[in-house]
């Protein structure tokens, strides 16, 4: 995970508040718990982000899915993560089944997570803050 890119946007999402690391992939902002993700933009697919979603993501209050640069993440309360993780369709990684994989969409503002095209629209989640 390029480092400077989410310690920017860490800083954006807490504001006056501020945060401080908590374990590997998370921090911890006021009282909520935060575990972050990042993902390189992909030439052949620029506005597609893979991700996934394993038992530590749903230990946090918030999952933040940085998506190529400081301007482009999602901050999602973990409730959607656990409806998305526990949907039935949802696609399983073919190795690790206790870890479900996803492609978020920036453009379209959504991630695509079971069969069938289940999307779920993440515009109300584009750079939210915790303030």
């Amino acid at each position: 995970m390029d480092d400077d890119v989410r310690y920017r946007v860490l800083k954006e999402i807490a504001g006056a508040i501020g945060y401080s690391t908590a374990d590997q992939a998370k921090f911890r902002i006021g009282k909520s718990l935060v575990h972050t993700r990042f993902c390189s933009q992909n030439a052949a697919a620029p506005s597609k982000y893979k991700f996934n979603i394993n038992p530590n993501t749903l230990s946090a209050d918030y999952e933040l899915w940085i998506c190529g640069s400081s301007n482009s993440y999602y901050l999602i309360p973990i409730s959607i993560m656990k409806q998305i993780y526990s949907d039935p369709e949802a696609y399983v990684d073919k190795h690790h089944p206790e870890i479900r994989v996803v492609s978020v969409d920036i453009e379209k503002h959504c991630v695509a997570y079971a069969k069938g095209g289940k999307i779920c629209d993440l515009s109300s989640f584009f750079q939210q803050r915790i303030t």
